[in-house]
Protein backbone atom coordinates (compact mmCIF):
# COMPACT_ATOMS: atom_id res chain seq x y z
CA UNK A 1 0.00 0.00 0.00
CA UNK A 2 2.93 1.85 0.76
CA UNK A 3 4.58 1.67 -2.73
CA UNK A 4 0.93 2.66 -4.09
CA UNK A 5 0.99 5.98 -1.71
CA UNK A 6 4.02 6.75 -2.73
CA UNK A 7 3.26 6.31 -6.20
CA UNK A 8 0.14 8.85 -6.13
CA UNK A 9 2.32 11.45 -4.97
CA UNK A 10 4.83 11.09 -7.66
CA UNK A 11 2.31 11.20 -10.46
CA UNK A 12 0.77 14.36 -8.35
CA UNK A 13 4.47 15.99 -8.20
CA UNK A 14 4.98 15.26 -12.04
CA UNK A 15 1.81 16.82 -13.15
CA UNK A 16 2.67 19.69 -11.18
CA UNK A 17 5.78 20.00 -12.78
CA UNK A 18 4.48 19.97 -16.16
CA UNK A 19 1.71 22.62 -15.10
CA UNK A 20 4.66 24.83 -14.04
CA UNK A 21 6.41 24.29 -17.21
CA UNK A 22 3.37 24.58 -19.40
CA UNK A 23 2.87 28.00 -17.59
CA UNK A 24 6.15 29.40 -17.91
CA UNK A 25 6.60 28.25 -21.49
CA UNK A 26 2.89 30.47 -22.23
CA UNK A 27 4.09 33.32 -20.21
CA UNK A 28 7.51 33.72 -21.58
CA UNK A 29 6.01 33.33 -24.94
CA UNK A 30 3.64 36.39 -24.91
CA UNK A 31 5.87 38.45 -23.21
CA UNK A 32 8.46 37.80 -26.52
CA UNK A 33 5.65 38.47 -28.38
CA UNK A 34 3.62 40.78 -26.88
CA UNK A 35 6.95 42.95 -25.83
CA UNK A 36 7.82 43.54 -28.95
CA UNK A 37 4.60 45.74 -29.64
CA UNK A 38 4.73 49.24 -28.76
CA UNK A 39 3.56 49.43 -24.96
CA UNK A 40 3.81 53.15 -24.28
CA UNK A 41 1.06 54.58 -22.37
CA UNK A 42 -1.37 56.35 -25.36
CA UNK A 43 -4.41 55.37 -24.08
CA UNK A 44 -4.23 51.94 -26.15
CA UNK A 45 -5.07 48.61 -25.06
CA UNK A 46 -1.41 47.30 -24.99
CA UNK A 47 -0.13 47.54 -21.57
CA UNK A 48 -2.99 45.70 -20.50
CA UNK A 49 -1.74 42.66 -22.92
CA UNK A 50 1.46 43.09 -20.38
CA UNK A 51 0.10 42.78 -17.51
CA UNK A 52 -2.69 40.05 -18.11
CA UNK A 53 -0.22 37.40 -19.14
CA UNK A 54 1.07 36.92 -15.17
CA UNK A 55 -2.10 37.13 -14.25
CA UNK A 56 -3.45 34.74 -16.35
CA UNK A 57 -1.03 32.50 -15.72
CA UNK A 58 -0.75 33.08 -12.00
CA UNK A 59 -5.05 32.18 -11.93
CA UNK A 60 -3.83 28.91 -13.94
CA UNK A 61 -1.35 27.83 -11.29
CA UNK A 62 -3.87 29.07 -8.50
CA UNK A 63 -6.46 26.92 -9.80
CA UNK A 64 -4.67 23.93 -10.55
CA UNK A 65 -3.46 24.01 -6.41
CA UNK A 66 -7.23 24.33 -5.89
CA UNK A 67 -8.05 21.30 -7.78
CA UNK A 68 -5.46 19.21 -6.32
CA UNK A 69 -5.65 20.07 -2.79
CA UNK A 70 -9.44 19.94 -3.28
CA UNK A 71 -9.36 16.54 -3.65
CA UNK A 72 -6.93 14.53 -1.31
CA UNK A 73 -4.82 11.52 -2.34
CA UNK A 74 -6.86 8.15 -2.27
CA UNK A 75 -6.34 4.82 -3.74
CA UNK A 76 -8.96 3.05 -4.96
CA UNK A 77 -9.25 -0.39 -7.18
CA UNK A 78 -8.66 -0.50 -10.79
CA UNK A 79 -9.86 -3.40 -11.13
CA UNK A 80 -13.39 -4.39 -12.02
CA UNK A 81 -13.61 -2.19 -15.30
CA UNK A 82 -15.88 1.06 -16.11
CA UNK A 83 -18.00 -0.44 -13.54
CA UNK A 84 -15.63 -0.10 -10.44
CA UNK A 85 -14.44 3.18 -11.98
CA UNK A 86 -18.52 4.50 -12.04
CA UNK A 87 -18.65 3.46 -8.15
CA UNK A 88 -15.35 4.71 -7.27
CA UNK A 89 -15.72 8.29 -8.96
CA UNK A 90 -19.14 8.63 -7.41
CA UNK A 91 -18.17 9.45 -4.30
CA UNK A 92 -18.06 13.16 -3.68
CA UNK A 93 -14.51 14.52 -3.55
CA UNK A 94 -12.97 11.02 -4.60
CA UNK A 95 -9.34 10.88 -6.34
CA UNK A 96 -9.12 8.12 -7.89
CA UNK A 97 -5.99 7.51 -9.56
CA UNK A 98 -3.77 3.99 -11.22
CA UNK A 99 -3.62 1.51 -8.39
CA UNK A 100 -3.21 -1.99 -9.01
CA UNK A 101 -6.59 -4.19 -8.41
CA UNK A 102 -7.44 -5.90 -5.66
CA UNK A 103 -5.07 -6.27 -2.22
CA UNK A 104 -1.81 -7.77 -2.59
CA UNK A 105 -1.45 -11.15 -2.24
CA UNK A 106 -0.26 -12.63 0.86
CA UNK A 107 2.15 -15.22 1.28
CA UNK A 108 0.72 -17.74 3.75
CA UNK A 109 4.28 -19.20 4.48
CA UNK A 110 5.85 -16.02 4.71
CA UNK A 111 2.92 -15.21 7.09
CA UNK A 112 3.31 -18.13 9.71
CA UNK A 113 7.19 -17.69 9.60
CA UNK A 114 6.46 -14.00 10.88
CA UNK A 115 4.25 -15.87 13.73
CA UNK A 116 6.46 -18.37 14.86
CA UNK A 117 9.28 -15.92 15.05
CA UNK A 118 7.01 -13.79 17.58
CA UNK A 119 5.96 -16.84 19.44
CA UNK A 120 9.72 -18.11 19.75
CA UNK A 121 10.67 -14.44 20.87
CA UNK A 122 7.53 -14.79 23.28
CA UNK A 123 9.14 -18.32 24.80
CA UNK A 124 12.98 -16.76 24.80
CA UNK A 125 11.29 -13.98 27.49
CA UNK A 126 9.31 -16.04 29.53
CA UNK A 127 12.36 -18.46 29.68
CA UNK A 128 13.86 -18.62 33.18
CA UNK A 129 11.11 -16.43 34.90
CA UNK A 130 8.90 -17.24 37.27
CA UNK A 131 5.39 -16.41 36.01
CA UNK A 132 2.08 -16.70 37.60
CA UNK A 133 -0.45 -18.74 36.57
CA UNK A 134 -2.71 -16.04 35.03
CA UNK A 135 0.25 -14.68 33.32
CA UNK A 136 1.21 -18.12 32.17
CA UNK A 137 -2.70 -18.20 31.08
CA UNK A 138 -2.18 -14.59 29.15
CA UNK A 139 0.89 -15.81 27.42
CA UNK A 140 -0.30 -19.35 25.85
CA UNK A 141 -3.45 -17.05 24.51
CA UNK A 142 -1.14 -14.82 23.26
CA UNK A 143 0.47 -17.01 21.15
CA UNK A 144 -2.56 -18.70 20.31
CA UNK A 145 -4.14 -15.26 18.79
CA UNK A 146 -0.85 -15.23 17.14
CA UNK A 147 -0.88 -18.49 14.98
CA UNK A 148 -4.80 -18.86 14.81
CA UNK A 149 -4.65 -16.60 11.59
CA UNK A 150 -1.82 -18.50 10.06
CA UNK A 151 -2.57 -21.99 11.19
CA UNK A 152 -1.72 -24.61 8.26
CA UNK A 153 -4.33 -27.18 7.60
CA UNK A 154 -1.70 -29.23 8.05
CA UNK A 155 -1.39 -29.06 12.01
CA UNK A 156 -5.21 -30.75 12.16
CA UNK A 157 -7.96 -28.57 13.64
CA UNK A 158 -6.66 -24.93 15.25
CA UNK A 159 -9.59 -25.86 18.54
CA UNK A 160 -8.10 -29.05 19.61
CA UNK A 161 -4.91 -27.47 19.39
CA UNK A 162 -6.34 -24.54 21.67
CA UNK A 163 -7.82 -26.92 24.08
CA UNK A 164 -4.17 -29.03 24.54
CA UNK A 165 -2.33 -25.42 24.90
CA UNK A 166 -4.78 -24.59 27.55
CA UNK A 167 -5.17 -27.65 29.23
CA UNK A 168 -8.34 -28.73 28.04
CA UNK A 169 -6.99 -31.87 26.50
CA UNK A 170 -4.33 -34.14 27.00
CA UNK A 171 -4.62 -35.26 23.54
CA UNK A 172 -1.13 -34.78 21.14
CA UNK A 173 -1.46 -32.12 19.20
CA UNK A 174 0.37 -32.39 15.68
CA UNK A 175 4.46 -32.27 16.05
CA UNK A 176 4.96 -29.09 14.00
CA UNK A 177 2.17 -26.87 15.75
CA UNK A 178 3.91 -28.39 19.03
CA UNK A 179 7.46 -27.28 17.74
CA UNK A 180 5.58 -24.00 16.58
CA UNK A 181 4.36 -23.22 20.10
CA UNK A 182 6.89 -23.81 22.37
CA UNK A 183 10.33 -23.50 20.11
CA UNK A 184 12.71 -20.66 21.54
CA UNK A 185 15.10 -18.92 19.19
CA UNK A 186 18.57 -20.42 19.14
CA UNK A 187 20.00 -17.65 20.47
CA UNK A 188 18.07 -17.66 23.83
Amino acid sequence: MDQIILFRIAERMTLTLVVLIVASVVMVGFWRTVQKLDVQNTGGIGGSFVFSTPVFVLLAIIGYAWVSLEHPIQVGPAAGGEEALQTASAGAGAFIGAAPGGAPARDPDFALHQAELKVRSLNCLARGQDLSPQVEDDLVQVKLGLLEPVWPAAWGGFGAFADWATGRSTAAPDAGARTAFDKEHLAC
